[in-house]
């Protein structure tokens, strides 16, 4: 029988002490300490490159029911870049400190692949098995697309998640603000946003900085982003957002602007991410002209990510048709697909049920994620998916601002509430 596994907050500290910079890094170290793991609990793990050392891993756990589908759990290894001259605790301590766990990848998503291995390892520690078989991916470079990590996979490799009927991955499972005191609600992802990057570039006349321009293409520019950004947007609200915004208000909620208003007064700190969830969105992300002071260009150019709710795709090129100009140039750099799951099927149910294990009488209600996962790509091998990465939050603590934010941490109790409630799920 195998050893019982480390606590989940120390699998989380070292995993953070991997650098796994994305772009600028590799996975490799961090994957083989999965592999190690994963192999002393008795399991096969295969180790797959699309590049050398971007690295993946993938196991499976058999299950007692062979006739139950299968579920894949994945999350990703990577992490986004940090400044440790910004940070109180060097972004790849891994300190255990104040009741939580420091690092860049606490939260996004470490911490979901220290709950997942903890799990595993716990049930299989204690001489049980899961009901269905599990497939276990450990995957590189979701935080660029995931083109060398779950694209990969599903390209070369979808026999890995042969009998899988859904996974479960990042962003979901995380407990809400209520004011009513009562047992907590948790939102689960049953959807990811899709996105669109577009470069805008307009073309003018160089010259020199100082003579009056003849056609300076930076001021144009700047005008059209503040006409892309700056118009208002219908809301675009789905049923997920609807059964969401209804268990918080603790009344049916179905008008649009209805729906808008309990989910900006009365989710806290969450009120960006849901209220995202409701509305294309357009913003600026980079800008560019010029290569001297005294230098007036001949061009100007702006990036923006845009994305949009299942189901509203052409909202955003009618967005851009009606406010460029004659002369601006636009090009469509990237798309990926929104993806939606259904929130009342057996799976939403089997999630809602290990919650409910671990918090009696809680509520759980789905949401749209306001930005994308590696999801995407096993949604193209007909799997239902959503977000689930369950921690019962305290009071007071910022979740969405630990995501890409300085100072990012888990608190050591939260993970410890995840453990259990994958253990659970993992015997359903």
């Amino acid at each position: 029988m195998p050893d019982q596994p480390a606590p989940v907050e120390e699998i989380c500290s070292d995993l953070i002490r991997f650098d796994t910079t994305n772009p600028g890094g590799t996975e490799r170290k961090a994957a083989e300490y999965v592999a190690a793991l994963l192999s002393d609990m008795g399991l096969d793990p295969q180790v797959i490159e699309a590049e050398p050392e971007r690295t993946n891993v993938v196991a499976r756990v058999a299950g007692t029911d062979p006739g139950a589908p299968a579920l894949l759990i994945q999350g990703h290894l990577d992490t986004v870049p940090a400044d440790a001259s910004d940070w109180s605790r060097h972004p790849h301590s891994g300190d255990i400190a104040e009741g939580h766990v420091w690092g860049r990848g606490a939260v996004d998503m470490k911490n979901a692949v220290a709950m997942t291995l903890a799990a595993v390892g716990g049930t299989l520690a204690a001489g049980r098995r899961p009901r269905r078989d599990l497939v276990l991916a450990f995957l590189a470079d979701e935080e660029t697309g995931g083109r060398l990590g779950a694209g990969h996979l599903v390209t070369e490799r979808p026999d890995l998640f042969e009998g899988c009927a859904a996974a479960i991955g990042e962003v979901g499972g995380f407990n809400v603000p209520v004011s009513s005191g009562g047992p907590p609600l948790f939102a689960v992802s049953v959807a990811d946003k899709g996105l669109r990057w577009y470069e805008v570039r307009e073309e003018g006349v160089a010259g020199h900085g100082s003579m009056i321009p003849r056609d300076n293409p930076i001021p144009r520019l700047a005008e059209t982003a503040l006409r892309l950004v700056s118009s208002a947007r219908p809301y675009t609200v789905i049923d997920p957002m609807r059964v969401l915004a209804s268990e918080i208000a603790g009344r049916p909620v179905t008008d649009p602007a209805d729906v808008a208003d309990v989910l900006a007064t009365r989710t806290g700190p969450f009120a960006p991410m849901f209220g995202a969830g409701i509305r294309t969105t357009v913003n600026v992300t980079r800008i560019g002209a010029g290569y001297k002071e005294n230098v007036i260009p001949g061009e100007a150019w702006a990036r923006f990510d845009c994305r949009f709710v299942p189901g509203h795709e052409e909202e955003i090129d009618e967005h851009l048709a009606s406010r460029l100009g004659d002369r601006t140039k636009v090009s469509l750099l990237r798309r990926s697909p929104s993806v939606l799951s259904d929130h009342e099927s057996e799976w939403f149910g089997l999630l809602t049920e290990a919650l409910r294990g671990e918090s009696p009488g809680c509520a759980v209600a789905p949401f749209v994620f306001s930005g994308g996962t590696d999801n995407k790509w096993f949604r193209t091998l007909g799997m239902e998916t959503y977000g689930f990465t369950p921690i019962l939050l305290p009071s007071g603590y910022d979740y969405p601002a630990m995501f890409h934010g300085v100072d990012e941490r888990c608190p050591v109790d939260a993970l410890r509430f995840g453990v259990r409630v994958m253990e659970r799920l993992m015997s359903l």
